[in-house]
């Protein structure tokens, strides 16, 4: 499918009016988005864009640079000129705006948050596996390094994270530690993590591999369902899912049974927010494996027309926006 079959059709119909009626006139169209402290990506790839498709010489384009922290409505992108030259890409711009800066922006507030601990994106399974690497662009430049995926890391094995999924120890009848055998045997080079959920029991569980590992368990995973109370709390004591109070007793259990060197990581359901809370708890957290979180896409982008010949001019309650901190693109590339 071309490229063009992805724009609306209404911008094809005012391109065609715009160069039968108005092909004297210079329309100025600015981009914004309505939050603040926001990452902006795909910038570049807009550029990019407009390289490709249009012929750049025939209008002026300013824009705000990849990676930098904006706020509610201020000018990202402005492209100046006959309006058939650029409009019909507006969707588009928004489009790769949206996505790239909502995904780089919830990559940047979990980095903000996380006290330098490790994080790991496993947002692999939380969308269409052709997204992968824009997403992981956008994941990397919000702070996040570190994938489930060779795709995402850029094959960089010391960025990509994995050891067992569930179905792993579902297939050794439920033995976790038979589990770990397998895995340790088969990757004896790899960190040996095991996954300690799977009974909704992390500190039986834990204990179990530590006992039959000792030095050679480098960590354990807990990633225990929203919809589960760990066999550890006891009745009154209900605690949800994985909760700064479980790791508190796992790591207590661990300790007490020579495994201060075990590394503790956590996944499930985790966002910015809930590692804050995770962190404000001081809960004993290595590392913070986290997903669908990364891929929530909640900054969308504007475009409005605010000038026509120089007369400022737009629809109610919109107006021309002035940003000092824009750049001239064609100045940049020479």
């Amino acid at each position: 499918m071309k490229l063009k079959d992805k724009i609306s059709i209404y911008f094809f119909k005012t391109e065609k009016i715009a160069k039968s009626k108005k092909i004297n006139d210079i329309v100025t169209l600015q981009f914004f988005q309505r939050h603040n402290n926001v990452m902006l990506c795909g910038i570049n790839e807009v550029l990019e864009l407009l390289e490709k498709n249009t012929n750049i010489d025939k209008y002026k384009i300013r824009y705000i640079p990849e990676g930098s922290i904006i706020n509610n409505r201020e000018v990202v992108l402005e492209l100046e000129g006959p309006y058939f030259e650029f409009g019909k890409w507006e969707g588009i711009i928004d489009g790769i705006l949206a996505r790239q800066s909502s995904i780089a922006t919830n990559s940047y507030r979990i980095i903000s948050v996380a006290n330098n601990k490790l994080v790991i994106s496993m947002a692999d399974r939380a969308d269409h596996y052709r997204n992968q690497i824009n997403d992981a662009y956008a994941i990397n430049l919000g702070g996040i390094k570190n994938h489930s995926t060779l795709a995402a890391s850029n094959h960089n094995l010391e960025h990509t994270y994995g050891s067992m999924p569930h179905a792993l120890i579902q297939m050794f009848h439920g033995d976790v530690v038979a589990a770990c055998k397998a895995y340790h045997k088969a990757f004896p080079n790899d960190k040996l993590y095991a996954l300690v959920d799977f009974h909704n029991d992390v500190i039986a569980d834990s204990l179990a591999c530590l006992k039959e590992f000792g030095k050679n368990l480098y960590g354990v995973r807990i990633d225990t369902s929203k919809a589960l109370i760990d066999k550890m709390f006891t009745e009154g004591e209900a605690e949800f899912g994985v909760t700064p109070t479980q790791v508190k007793r796992l790591r207590e259990a661990l300790d007490q049974n020579g495994g201060k060197h075990v590394k503790i990581t956590v996944s499930s359901g985790f966002n910015a927010e809930k590692i804050k809370d995770f962190e404000d708890e001081k809960a004993p957290v290595d590392a913070y494996g986290v997903g669908a979180s990364l891929l929530k896409v909640w900054v969308n982008f504007s475009a409005d027309a605010t000038k026509l010949n120089g007369e400022k001019i737009a629809k109610a309650g919109r107006f021309y926006l002035t940003n000092p901190n824009l750049i001239e693109w064609r100045k940049e590339k020479k």
